[in-house]
């Protein structure tokens, strides 16, 4: 956990780093798009990273585990190494 805060604290803090979060439109769409693509409550989070990123107007995210992302066709998976 230490080498995970380590990497992300300087991003974090960053003067280009643009932070984002839920709005309460959020909740209905994720409860929106676990209905449409028959989520179970294990898939909140993930649900609720895509649709706080979409009402953001992000619509690229970097990740290590895309498969729970590439459900949402409004995020465009990019592995990384």
């Amino acid at each position: 956990m230490d080498a995970a805060r380590t990497l992300l604290l300087p991003v974090w803090q960053a003067a280009e780093t643009s932070r984002v979060g839920p709005t309460p439109e959020v909740v209905p769409r994720v409860l929106e798009l676990m209905a449409k693509h028959q989520l179970g409550r294990k898939r909140f989070l993930d649900t609720a990273l895509a649709a706080t990123l979409e009402r953001a107007g992000v619509r690229r995210l970097a990740t290590v585990n895309g498969a729970d992302i590439r459900c949402f066709p409004f995020i465009e998976v990019v592995e990384a190494a």
